[in-house]
């Protein structure tokens, strides 16, 4: 009952039911499938529920509570209370779904094919929209020796509340696992795992986002990284990968080549919102010195930057300067030490999966470094987007939570290397 719900409570999060339903929304039920599904594992499931002895768990645990004890400390708690605590709980509450209601090896399985089905779908409907109804969802403007010009960018769908930006992030979020979970099955996995990647690709380059393309290039770099055999891969993906991506590009609108050009050309249309972006970050590393302990308080990102920079009360588009303006140089710290600990349990369950003679085929194994490819994606992604208020780090840290107890699991089985576990067909 608990993964039931716990799936229901992810598909209407990820497809936004409460909002293609009003009848959904006026009932609040997100908010009714998260506290339901809380409240049966609590009831069905033993003490340790919750796993709260993981190293996740407990530097989540600490920073949960600084949040809350540094209310009274913070520039604006009223902001805080009124604006952002609910919806933040809300995406935090995913790791504790994900770890109180993940048991076994299917259950994990079930809920990953759930979340992938989610996140394809929310890439292929835009990009139906485009093709069948020239929709695009967004437009960015540009300055060029004095002449404005807009540029369409395709978006999330109508129902789903993501920018270009966001679109080309659940796009790069979505390959890691494609490409462990679906290429390393066979003819019919990698058969597969092309007729999904090559229109995720043509909806990223719709984007026209740049930093979603050099976010699919750290997805290359930390697939390679992992490999067994990095320089051979190397080669191949400078063979094969570039010159297929300047093809793709090719086949886009001149005005959109340009804004890719713009990465590296300071003189075409597009370049002067890559260097206003740079220009922003630098102004609100200098905002950190208002209260820069504890910060001004969950969400006020926006606020901070209206109130103490003037001109802007525009989100700021970095997570570690998000979380300096919003928690402060504590908050930063108690964070990050949170991503350090998925990084560790990630590692840790890969080592007990090699030492217990688990070989590549290995389907838990492989979703681990799917993951791990993921945290060094976000991570390098993060200097260029917002993420606090965010589901991911949530999410995917239950995840590595759950990864690195079922690997204890199989630890404490001893199962012997011809278990047919390791080849489960289910899995």
């Amino acid at each position: 009952m608990a993964l039931i719900l716990l799936n229901l409570f992810s598909v209407s999060y990820f497809m936004h039911l409460t909002a293609r339903m009003p009848a959904l929304g006026v009932l609040r039920f997100d908010l009714l499938l998260g506290g339901g599904t809380l409240l049966v594992i609590l009831m069905q499931q033993g003490r340790d529920t919750l796993r709260l002895g993981e190293e996740t768990a407990k530097r989540l645990n600490r920073f949960l509570l600084y949040i809350f004890l540094s209310l009274p400390l913070v520039t604006w708690p009223g902001s805080v209370i009124n604006n952002n605590l609910t919806d933040w709980i809300k995406v935090a509450l995913f790791y504790v779904l994900v770890v109180g209601a993940i048991r076994t090896e299917k259950q994990l399985f079930i809920l990953m094919f759930v979340f992938l089905a989610c996140q394809i779908f929310r890439v292929m409907e835009p990009l139906y929209l485009h093709i069948t109804t020239g929709y695009w969802g967004d437009i960015a403007y540009s300055h060029t020796e004095g002449v404005m010009s807009g540029l369409n960018r395709l978006s999330g769908a109508p129902y789903d509340i993501i920018n270009p930006n966001q679109l080309a992030w659940v796009i790069v979020s979505t390959i890691p696992f494609l490409f462990y979970l679906f290429w390393q099955l066979g003819i019919w996995g990698k058969l597969l795992f092309g007729l999904l990647l090559l229109p995720m690709i043509k909806a990223m380059l719709l984007t026209g986002s740049r930093s979603g393309l050099l976010s699919l290039g750290a997805v290359i770099m930390g697939i390679i990284w992992l490999s067994q055999n990095r320089r051979r891969n190397l080669m191949i993906a400078v063979v094969v990968v570039l010159p297929l991506a300047m093809l793709l590009i090719n086949q886009l609108a001149p005005d959109m080549q340009t804004r890719y050009f713009s990465l590296i050309d300071s003189n075409v249309a597009g370049a002067d919102t890559k260097q206003g972006r740079i220009n922003a970050l630098i102004a609100q590393i200098g905002s950190v010195s208002n209260n820069p302990l504890f910060g001004n308080g969950l969400g006020t990102s926006g606020e901070t930057n209206w109130n103490v920079l003037g001109g802007s009360s525009q989100i700021t588009h970095n997570l570690y300067i998000e979380i300096l303006q919003e928690t402060g140089i504590i908050g930063l710290t108690l964070f990050m030490l949170f991503v350090v600990s998925i990084l560790r349990s990630l590692r840790q369950a890969k080592q007990i999966l090699v030492s217990k003679g688990y070989g590549a085929e290995d389907w838990l194994g492989r979703l681990i470094s799917a993951t791990l490819v993921w945290v060094w994606m976000d991570l390098f992604y993060s200097l260029s987007c917002f993420g606090l208020r965010s589901w991911e780090w949530y999410f995917f840290g239950g995840v590595a939570t759950v990864c690195y107890a079922l690997a204890q699991d199989r630890e404490a089985v001893q199962l012997p290397p011809e278990s047919p576990v390791r080849n489960c067909r289910v899995c």
